[in-house]
């Protein structure tokens, strides 16, 4: 199948899987004029490599997962202290993502009380906490119309 198919199989824009193949994910055969040719199995490996770039994996520890889970060639060195490293590095990646995903919940957990607050009128004018007239707002002139309010 050519880009175009592949592209509309798999939700992946055309910019995207010749970057794949820039990074090495994607490895489509060439006709003499040039063309990409994908392979059926291309629309899986795509839809894996999707998934792992979602989560945040950089292109090169998404290789090396792609290279053991489809590709047939396991990348897990032999040698102890290349196994170590390696696992080092695969531990630093998913402790990363454990940071991010606990950033994402407090985030996550710090909108939703402002929106219940919002909802439940508990906050804004006239409320404890409120600034009201306290608060000094002033116009601020730029290139364009006032913003703020004046008082």
């Amino acid at each position: 199948m050519r880009i175009g198919e592949l592209s509309a199989r798999t939700g992946a824009s055309v910019r995207m899987l010749r970057y794949y193949e820039e990074q090495g994910l994607l490895t489509p055969v060439r006709t003499e004029s040039g063309y990409r040719i994908y392979q059926e199995s291309d629309v899986d490996r795509v839809a894996r490599i999707r998934c792992m770039l979602s989560a945040a994996l950089p292109s090169g520890v998404v290789g090396q997962a792609l290279r053991f889970l489809l590709d047939g060639r396991a990348a897990i060195p032999d040698e102890p202290a290349d196994r170590a490293r390696l696992a080092d590095t695969l531990q630093g990646e998913l402790n990363l993502l454990t940071e991010k995903i606990e950033s994402l919940r407090s985030s996550r957990d710090l909108l939703a009380t402002i929106v219940a607050d919002v909802r439940g009128d508990v906050v804004g004018p006239g409320h404890p906490g409120d600034p009201g007239g306290a608060v000094a707002r002033r116009s601020v002139r730029k290139a364009g119309p006032a913003v703020g309010l004046a008082r």
